[in-house]
């Protein structure tokens, strides 16, 4: 590229080495009398008149080349370097994640670490401030560089590159994807070959993506495959000898749906997919930690989700069940069954039974048993890490301590 560039300002019967030499010369306000005499050079302040008419003549020259030359070279420049990424810039995905790594530990939302009374974290008190943000963070003066340099904490260039080009966009705020309401997106379109494969708005999805990639779809599994996939899926067992057979042989056009329909009302359906949550919801036949003592009565808990998997019983109905079952649906075998949810989770044999409430260690394990409960609560119905907020408000999710502690206050009384 540095031989592309110096080619551009050659001249007729000039060396690299004084192209450069000229265009040096020229840029700190010099003149020359003639481009065949490169050598001979006075600067503005002695210059007095041409000696002759042929010396202004190559002079005009020499300054026009010069100028198109450098124009030409600006062009070469621009083009040659990489083009400064204009894409837009996401508070969400890009600008969040550097100031939480960075700021919020003295400018977030725990008010018991924040310093000068500033949040970074609310667009209300950050907006204000955000052309000051970005000189302190730039800033090489140990005083003034944000973060000080006692925290150990350094933005990169890219960092500091991409909050200017957010704050140059309009620093546009966005809500905690959590907390954005769903929407359905519109069907992507397809060509009228490419919709002959699609069965469902789901596979318009799929083929768009495969056109962004440059995939085709894979050829038609045969029916040996298809059913043993669907069968593992679905029940997590193989096929027999005999099922394989009677798919295979089964002409009829709904074939694929009387297989998908006959190991949805298998027994197994339940047992395969009833055991996502029971992970969900940590369940085990045993309390954990060190002892790990058998729970002789937690399989009516585990029997009741099965039982609800194969009903296909609505999910409003299932999670009132466990967290409020005796409560919403009193003499109820599944009311009573639900509230197995509450207590699924480990249990501290040692804290709660050889050690005494009075004692620290007594009062620890209640207090982490509560924990357990609140945050299996909020974790598998909410999808919010509400334990968090034991320690401190929570960083995005709209939670304090006092709304964790409040609701450690509803399973005080439960005595797993």
């Amino acid at each position: 590229m540095t031989s592309f560039l110096f080619k551009s300002l050659y001249f007729k019967g000039v060396t690299p080495f004084r192209s450069a030499t000229i265009l040096n010369k020229y840029q700190q306000g010099a003149r020359c009398f003639s481009v065949k005499n490169t050598k001979k050079y006075l600067p503005y302040s002695q210059y007095k008149t041409f000696s002759k008419k042929s010396d202004i003549t190559d002079c005009s020259v020499y300054f026009s080349r010069v100028i198109f030359n450098r124009w030409l070279l600006m062009v070469v420049v621009a083009f040659a370097m990489p083009s400064v990424h204009a894409d837009s810039i996401s508070y969400d995905r890009n600008i969040r994640p550097i100031l939480t790594s960075n700021c919020y530990q003295c400018h977030g939302p725990d008010a018991g670490s924040r310093k000068a009374k500033l949040r970074l974290d609310k667009e209300k008190t950050a907006r204000p401030v955000l052309n000051d943000l970005l000189k302190r963070i730039s800033s090489h003066d140990p005083d003034e560089i944000m973060p000080p340099p006692k925290t150990g904490k350094k933005l990169t260039s890219a960092q500091i590159q991409t909050l200017r080009q957010w704050i140059s966009q309009g620093a546009k705020w966005e809500q905690h994807w959590s907390l954005k309401p769903i929407k359905r997106p519109s069907t992507p379109k397809l060509t009228t070959s490419q919709k002959k494969w699609t069965r469902n708005p789901i596979d318009h999805f799929i083929r768009t993506k495969q056109n962004e990639l440059g995939l085709a779809p894979s050829t038609e599994a045969g029916r040996l495959t298809l059913i043993r996939r669907l069968t593992f899926d679905l029940t997590g067992l193989p096929p027999t000898p005999a099922e394989i057979d009677a798919y295979k042989n089964d002409n009829s056009p709904k074939a694929y749906e009387k297989l998908v329909n006959r190991l949805l009302a298998s027994p197994h359906y339940g047992e395969r997919w009833g055991r996502h949550w029971l992970d969900v919801v940590k369940y085990a036949d045993t309390c954990g930690y060190d002892k790990d003592k058998l729970r002789p009565n937690a399989w009516p808990y585990r029997d009741y989700v099965i039982r609800s998997f194969n009903e296909d019983k609505p999910y409003t109905r299932f999670v009132q069940e466990q967290i409020a079952g005796d409560a919403l649906f009193p003499g109820t075998a599944d009311g009573i069954l639900g509230l197995g949810f509450i207590a699924a989770g480990p249990w501290d044999f040692i804290g709660h039974v050889e050690v005494p409430e009075s004692k620290i260690d007594g009062r620890v394990a209640r207090h982490i048993d509560r924990d357990e409960m609140v945050s299996n609560t909020l974790n598998t119905f909410t999808s919010a890490t509400i334990q968090c907020a034991r320690c401190h408000d929570h960083k995005f999710d709209p939670f304090t301590q006092k709304h964790y502690y409040s609701l450690q206050s509803i399973f005080a009384a439960v005595d797993r």
